[in-house]
Parts: C-alpha cells; sequence; structure tokens
C-alpha cells in the first residue's frame, strides 16, 4: 500500500472526468484499510466510479476500494450462502451467480458500481431490491478500526435508503456484503412490463435466469451508452 501524489482520476469515474486527487491510494486488504485509519480519517472513497460527479480537484485522501473476493460460506438443496468482497463489480459478480444457477439478483443485472456500494442505497431495479438478499454488511469502523457487521434489519433498509446513507454516513467502511441466493425452485420475476415484452420478443415461454438478465440488459443497453465510449453517470 503506497500513497501516491497528484493522481489523475480519469479513469476511475464514469463521466472520464480528468481531476487529480493529491494523495491517492488502492487497498486491496482489509488490514490495511485498518492500517490506514490509524491516521487517516477523513477521506475519499472511490469504487466503481459511477453514480458521481467530479467537478475538481480532491484535496481528501482518495482511496480506492479494490478488495476482491468470492466465498461460499454455506450450501444447501436450496440455497446458497455468498459473502462477496466490496471491490468485486456488481455485474460481473450477477453474470457469475447466474453461471452458477444462483437466483435472486438477475434482475440487477448491468447496474453499475461496485458490491460495496449496493448496500448504500439498496439498489433495485425491475421490482427486486438487494435488501432482499443481503443476510450481512461488514465493515471497518473508521474511528477505532474494527470490523463491524450489520445484519440485514440493523441496516435499516428503505427505497434506495440504509443506515449507511444516515446516522452511519462516514463511519464505518463497507469491505464485503454477504446474501442468499437460491440453487433451485428460483422466484423469477418477470412481473415488469418492460421485461415481459423483451421474453416474448425473443419468443421465450419459459425464462431462465439468464434469459432474465439477458432482457435486463438489452432494456438497460436501450435506455443509455455504454460509459467506456460516452461519459455519463453509468445508470437512471
Amino acid at each position: 500500500m503506497e500513497i501516491q501524489q497528484n493522481i489523475s482520476l480519469k479513469k476511475y469515474n464514469t463521466f472520464g472526468i480528468d481531476v487529480k486527487a493529491k494523495r491517492f491510494v488502492e487497498v486491496t486488504e482489509v488490514y490495511e484499510l485498518q492500517q490506514l485509519f490509524r491516521t487517516e480519517k477523513d477521506v475519499f472513497f472511490i469504487g466503481g466510479g459511477s453514480n458521481m460527479l467530479l467537478t475538481s480537484d480532491i484535496d481528501k485522501l482518495v482511496v480506492l476500494l479494490n478488495i476482491k473476493g468470492i466465498s461460499i460460506d454455506r450450501e444447501y438443496e436450496n440455497d446458497v450462502y455468498l459473502t462477496v468482497k466490496a471491490g468485486e463489480n456488481w455485474h460481473e459478480f450477477v453474470l457469475w451467480c447466474i453461471s452458477q444457477n444462483y437466483g435472486g439478483i438477475e434482475n440487477l443485472s448491468l447496474i453499475p458500481g461496485n458490491v460495496g456500494s449496493c448496500p448504500i442505497q439498496n439498489i433495485g431495479a425491475y421490482g427486486v431490491e438487494v435488501k432482499d438478499v443481503i443476510t450481512k454488511v461488514e465493515c471497518v469502523d473508521i474511528a477505532t478500526q474494527r470490523l463491524v457487521s450489520f445484519l440485514n434489519l440493523e441496516c435499516d433498509f428503505g427505497y434506495r435508503n440504509s443506515i449507511f446513507k444516515n446516522e452511519a454516513k462516514g463511519k464505518y467502511c463497507i469491505t464485503s456484503v454477504s446474501f442468499k441466493l437460491t440453487r433451485k425452485n428460483h422466484n423469477l420475476n418477470i412481473s415488469y412490463g418492460a421485461i415481459e415484452t423483451e421474453l416474448q420478443k425473443n419468443n421465450v415461454t419459459n425464462p431462465t435466469l439468464k434469459n432474465i438478465s439477458d432482457a435486463v440488459i438489452s432494456i438497460r443497453k436501450s435506455k443509455l451508452p455504454d460509459p467506456k465510449e460516452i461519459g455519463n453517470s453509468g445508470s437512471f
């Protein structure tokens, strides 16, 4: 872990705005965060770089959260429990789950950002909210450097809202999120008209997890360009 000086943030935000961080550090391990918070309290976190508009250089220490890893905690006949590190890309995680036939987040395909951001605003789309599959959120307490866990009910989830946008804001850094997903008997949600229309257009009458994900991806791409080609917020 090395703190760098005057680093361009152009490649770290989906608008591609070329502002600079006076100081910048990439964190890949939880213990590095704990070490960092012993001396640094007022920091600016960057994950996937979406849903933010950087308008000027940043004087605070910019921390790029790049902690990676997916682990299977428990697996049963019908369900699987996973813990995913905060730096994993959300959409790539969704696609990985579909490849494993794990259901519950297929409607949340192509939502920008990283896994660590998903509980903060309780991401949701097409009839599904991430709160319905989150079991636990693990964080580092910035003041004490201790690991702290918030169970689902303790996260105080609401519509695009959570404890992390309110009383816990600025006090914790999310390091991992745990999920409960289905392995069989998936509860597929195709109630949104746009998904039904997309499935019908592709002559899908008995949809799979991948069919639903593909439909959502197609709908999203029709509404917003790829931020890698045209800078934008990454969402709508």
